[in-house]
């Protein structure tokens, strides 16, 4: 008997669309091709079309009235098109320079487009008709686990039924015999403590209210996503991903819109409003003339204040910040309010606050670089290089090798020939070095911008620096922290720097 596959049978299409996590990725492919199949018109790719619609889907993702929305009517009607578009939204935020080195569980727009899938989700699941798919989600939301007395050999949901006697409403028919611990519903309390038990009991089965479904399906369809995107990712090619991201750009330009009006709580995770604030002192205490205020020392209230009043930005929000600020008074209750702030001290001196601001960077020992060689001296790349004796490069050692030079305060002004020169001269203490193979490496990388942006080097945190780290606890220095890099290169990451939880 041939197996039906989310392709051709809009069942199993909902079915693996609502439980990935039970499937393999051939199933969850079949599940994009059918969404990628919307867009094939008379067996001709309609590559227009789907850009479009899924660049409809990444910026309504970003509207909280569409997220909303959608748990009551479907934003998109069709399961294997909602998996299509909202992989590929997410993917398509993940490829934005301002993301390349925050890990995805810092970027809210990720969380937006994974809500707009689980409403979206939800509601063709209650449109889908009888029920018997959300019996069939039961079925891994109430089951046991796997015990000494085994799987149990019927259904675990039975059906979903209307039942008065418990005071109305839809409830989940599960046998005791095949029931778990998560058919147990308490109400919520104010103090946290398990409330009073809905979860009901008759003929030898349990009643679980409907609402605790929603409530643990939401939490498993969160989990589902990742799965479905981690699919998607796998299975675009280079040449497809690279159509995609150089096509594709109203998702792009709206995250750069919030970034442009300062919007940054849109674009990062539990992103903290003194950031604003602790960024347009360090803009005015840059500015100011004559180095009145410098970052790093204790300046009193008014100090601050004079800064302020002379900084002129250009950006809409931080003129609105400045304006906020309207007396020495003012700046101190609100830096007061901020005081918690990784990158703020407040000193108490006579009858005043003294207050200093630190540049966007860890409090490590600087290490001064007068020529390339120098930076050796960090532990992690004095480990490199001792490897690189051994072995060839792979890339990614090769390319934030010429990044941390990228953005050294002596090459940024330089022609790239005498970049390439000295990298070269560097390069040609290693026994696999080849003068043309290496000159055409690194020319490659001082090629490849981010957005016409110089990319950042990788910080002390990245996976890849790991294989020569000494232990961040045991280093005086940090890559980001000890070296001179110049102020732009802090302001990328001041927009970078936020905390966040998981995706």
């Amino acid at each position: 008997m041939t197996q039906s596959t989310p392709v051709k049978d809009e069942r199993t299409a909902y079915r693996v669309a609502a439980l990935p996590l039970e499937y393999g990725t051939t199933r969850i492919n079949q599940l994009f091709t059918r969404g990628y199949n919307r867009y094939i018109v008379d067996g001709e790719d309609q590559p227009a079309d789907l850009l479009n619609d899924l660049e409809r889907f990444g910026t309504a993702a970003f509207k909280e009235n569409v997220r909303t929305n959608a748990a009551e009517e479907p934003f998109v009607d069709e399961p294997g098109t909602l998996a299509v578009l909202a992989t590929l939204s997410a993917i398509c935020v993940k490829a934005h320079p301002k993301f390349e080195h925050a890990p995805p569980r810092k970027v809210q727009v990720l969380y937006d487009i994974r809500e707009l899938y689980v409403n979206n989700l939800a509601s063709l699941l209650r449109e889908f008709g009888d029920g018997s798919l959300q019996q069939d989600i039961a079925e891994v939301l109430y089951a046991k686990a796997p015990g000494e007395d085994g799987p149990h050999p019927g259904r675990v949901c039975t059906g979903v039924k209307e039942m008065p006697e418990f005071g109305g409403g839809l409830y989940l028919e599960i046998p005791i015999a095949a029931a778990s611990r998560n058919c147990l519903v308490h109400a919520d309390t104010e103090t946290g403590e398990a409330g009073e038990l809905l979860t009901r009991v008759k003929n030898n089965h349990l009643y679980v209210p409907v609402g605790d479904f929603d409530t643990k399906y939401r939490e498993y369809a969160r989990r589902a996503f990742k799965k479905l995107l981690r699919v998607q990712e796998e299975n675009l090619s280079g040449d497809q991903l690279t159509w995609l991201t150089t096509n594709e750009s109203a998702i792009t330009e709206r995250i750069d819109r919030f970034i442009e009006t300062g919007h940054h709580e849109r674009i990062w995770r539990d992103w903290n409003p003194g950031e604003r604030t602790i960024r347009v002192l360090r803009d005015a205490i840059r500015d100011a003339p004559d180095e009145v205020t410098t970052l790093g020392k204790f300046h009193s209230g008014k100090e601050l204040f004079e800064a302020v009043e002379a900084y002129d930005p250009e950006a809409d929000w931080k003129r609105d910040v400045c304006n906020r600020i309207s007396s020495p008074r003012s700046l101190g209750n609100l830096l007061a309010s901020q005081r918690d702030h990784r990158s703020l001290t407040i000193r108490r001196h006579g009858n005043t606050n003294h207050y200093r601001i630190q540049e966007s960077s860890r409090g490590v020992q600087p290490l001064t670089v007068e020529s390339i060689e120098d930076l050796f001296e960090l532990p992690c790349m004095a480990n490199m290089a001792e490897r690189l004796h051994e072995k060839k490069p792979v890339r990614k050692d090769l390319y934030n090798f010429a990044r941390m030079v990228m953005w050294l305060p002596q090459y940024q002004d330089s022609d790239l020939e005498t970049i390439v020169g000295d990298l070269k001269s560097v390069f040609s203490r290693w026994p696999w070095y080849d003068e043309q193979v290496t000159d055409y490496q690194i020319r490659y990388e001082f090629s490849n911008t981010i957005g016409g942006d110089t990319p950042l080097p990788m910080n002390c945190d990245n996976d890849d620096m790991q294989r020569y780290c000494i232990g961040q606890e045991k280093c005086p220095y940090s890559i980001w922290g000890s070296l001179p890099f110049p102020d732009e290169m802090y302001g990328q990451l001041d927009e970078a720097e936020s905390t966040g939880g998981e995706f």
